[in-house]
């Protein structure tokens, strides 16, 4: 993906800008309505001067209704005024917002199995990952209208504030602007030092969160290696950092306000003394200085707001750049042109390796996990002690129909199903189906023949019938979904459930046990009636009454398909068309359960570990 860092602010703008572009007569009218909002201020200002100068000097009662009119009057353009320029705006923030996500949602769909893989997380793509993701175009829309607001309302409020005091008296309001620049600069200096502060501070909370998750997840080590003290001393220190910088940040804070003030004092004092030798030279009247000094005041506020957005755009396009470097990502390789419809299901493995000689495909990623993840193998902790999960000149032919029971390293075995549907592709020798290169045939049209159950199969946030029907809403009947739910003996507890096919079974079938959610999966696989089938068996986790209907539920999508198991059971070998055991990168033994047994080789072996002697094996 593209680096964010080699991209500058302004191109970020720009690229913003035709996110925004679209919505060009909300802008139009939400800016006339901000500088219309910012015309009002300089005018209030301008009514403290016959105020002092004719209502009150002068006891005017007449010119008193019209200041009071005009001031009401003011007040009910800048509520309508704010009020349309703060909706419309929002508005199209909402509109960039709706139009980002859509986006990354649509570019999501079409990343690369790599995208997921080098996501943080375990196994899937992280919940933090998700949640800064749908955060970013929030946080750019903030930006967004926070930006425009300040650079259009507030500069065209002091714009006007600064002419009219510049009409008043140029000289006291040069100095007035002056004293002012000063004040922003010191409150901006002190800002930037505080957030740098802030930052120190956060850095030095990570360190003693490190040390604190560290000796709390390596406690046993701790207790063996004798290391209480070395970790109590480690500790100490970090926190006495930590408190170091905190007390440096709570002295320039507690420093902030009062130094300001004090400046703020002395920018008071001078502009009252100028301003009395003004009054006394004829220089200026009461009503004049009234009207200046009000123009002051209200130049704060703006003036503050101008000075600070430079963190909020830094704010907005740190988000951009990161929502951009997911859109600017490569999408999956799409090498197929042949389109095929319903396959007889024939595979064969023409010297096929992955990752040899520690090369791998620059499109895929060195984790995998999403059709196998056995229980006892962690493909993550496998790079991390050196070894080269992968393939080496795997030769196999799969006819029609057919079922293949692989067994033995789960990383391998992850690798050679992920191939299949082209998760994965071989970086060395060539898959076929049906005598199509699978790097011929178009993405979706091979997934159009490949169904998957797993344990870890995902059921989304929402009804029972429209995860059995997921992918094929516009054409499943209740009658097709139901005789789904029947085949893969899942019937029994739907019809329990509230509101039985109606039931929404929460984000990722939390609410369902595994073995319910499994047999669901079962029933999308057979609603989908793919020719090819990716099943992974492993049972350990299903609670022991409800093993067999699971199992029957698998048979049932094994029947009349081209299946690929990741076996877990001992009647899935037996009746297996072929046992495939792969160990480390390559298929070590090939034949039936029968044949295989009489090598009496590592299959033999493997089945003795996992269920024990021949003695035992042949009472099964």
């Amino acid at each position: 993906m593209q680096n964010i860092q080699n991209t500058g602010p302004r191109q970020l703008c720009l690229r913003l800008m035709r996110y925004v572009a679209p919505y060009w007569d909300a802008l139009i009218l939400s800016t006339a309505c901000m500088i219309a909002t910012a015309a009002t201020v300089p005018m209030l200002a301008a009514l403290m001067q016959p105020t002092m100068e004719e209502v009150i000097a002068n006891r005017n009662p007449e010119l008193l209704q019209l200041v009071l009119l005009g001031i009401i009057s003011l007040f009910a353009v800048r509520a309508i005024a704010g009020h349309l320029a703060t909706y419309v705006l929002h508005w199209a923030g909402s509109k960039l917002v709706v139009d980002l996500l859509c986006e990354i949602f649509d570019k999501l769909l079409v990343l690369p199995h790599s995208y997921y893989e080098s996501c943080p997380g375990s196994n899937h793509i992280s919940v933090d990952h998700v949640s800064r993701i749908t955060s970013d175009a929030p946080e750019v829309a903030r930006a967004f209208v926070n930006v425009v607001t300040v650079m259009i309302k507030d500069t065209f409020t002091v714009i006007g504030l600064l002419a009219w005091m510049f009409y008043l008296n140029w000289t006291l309001a040069l100095l007035i602007l002056l004293m002012s620049s000063v004040i922003l600069l010191v409150t901006q200096l002190l800002g930037e030092r505080l957030r740098e502060m802030g930052r120190e501070s956060g850095r030095a909370i990570e360190g003693l969160t490190r040390i604190l998750k560290g000796s709390a997840l390596n406690f046993m080590v701790v207790k063996l290696y004798g290391g209480e003290q070395y970790e109590n001393r480690r500790m100490r220190e970090q926190a006495e950092e930590t408190r170091r910088f905190f007390m440096k940040r709570v002295a320039v804070a507690s420093l902030y306000v009062p130094l300001i003030q004090t400046i703020g004092a002395a920018a008071i004092v001078l502009t009252l003394y100028f301003a009395a030798n003004e009054a006394v030279a004829g220089e200026i009247t009461a009503g004049s200085f009234a009207s200046l000094i009000t123009a002051i005041l209200l130049l704060i506020a703006p003036a503050r707001r101008i000075a600070e957005v430079g963190e909020t755009l830094q704010r907005g396009l740190l988000a951009a750049g990161s929502l951009f470097s997911l859109l600017d990502g490569e999408v999956e390789s799409e090498t197929g042109t042949v389109v095929i419809q319903r396959v007889r299901g024939e595979l064969q493995f023409e010297e096929v390796g992955y990752g040899e000689r520690g090369e791998r495909n620059p499109d895929t990623s060195l984790k995998i996990h999403s059709l196998a993840s056995l229980a006892n193998s962690d493909p993550a902790a496998a790079r991390r002690r050196g070894l080269n999960i992968g393939l080496h000149d795997v030769t196999l032919i799969v006819q029609p129909g057919e079922t293949v029971a692989v067994v033995g390293c789960a990383e391998t075995m992850d690798v050679l199903t992920c191939m299949v549907p082209r998760f994965l592709n071989p970086t060395s020798g060539r898959i076929l189906l049906d005598g199509h290169d699978l790097r011929s045939i178009t993405l979706a049209s091979l997934r159009a023949n490949i169904a998957l159950v797993s344990p870890h199969t995902a059921l989304f946030n929402d009804s029972v019938a429209a995860n059995i029907a997921y992918g094929a809403m516009g054409r499943a009947t209740e009658a097709r979904i139901t005789w789904a739910a029947r085949a893969a003996h899942a019937s029994e507890f739907i019809r329990k459930l509230p509101d039985g096919l109606q039931t929404v079974v929460g984000e990722g079938g939390v609410e369902l046990p595994i073995s319910q959610r499994l047999r669901i999966a079962v029933a999308r696989a057979l609603l989908k009636n793919a020719p090819l089938l990716i099943l992974n068996e492993k049972l350990g986790m299903i609670e022991p009454e409800s093993v067999s209907l699971v199992q029957a539920a698998l048979d049932t999508a094994m029947q009349g398909r081209t299946t690929f198991v990741i076996a877990d059971r001992l009647s899935t070998l037996e009746k297996a068309d072929q046992v495939v055991m792969v160990d480390k990168e390559r298929i070590v033994e090939r034949g039936s359960h029968r044949e295989l047994m009489a090598r009496d080789g590592a299959y033999t072996r493997l089945i003795r570990r996992l269920f024990g002697s021949k003695a035992a094996v042949a009472a099964r």
